[in-house]
């Protein structure tokens, strides 16, 4: 169950207004921020390197496991 709050005055009702306006702008300003951070992320110049940055690690990964390895011998 939900308590229902009760207030004495103008003054708290307008208060407490108040809070939930400013969280409000605060929350605004915080999906502005993510909505930035994904539009940076998933950018064409940032998937290319993504994609070439994993394809260089693989290929450098499978060179030091070849070299460790002793059944990739030959």
């Amino acid at each position: 169950m939900t308590k229902i709050k009760t207030y004495n005055s103008f003054s708290e009702i307008d208060r407490e207004l108040e809070i939930y306006k400013l969280q409000a702008q605060i929350d605004k300003e915080k999906i502005k921020q993510n909505v930035a951070f994904i539009k940076d992320a998933v950018s064409p110049t940032n998937l290319a390197l993504d994609f070439g940055l994993s394809v260089v690690r693989k290929i450098l990964y499978g060179r030091v496991l070849h070299k460790l390895l002793p059944f990739g011998r030959k």
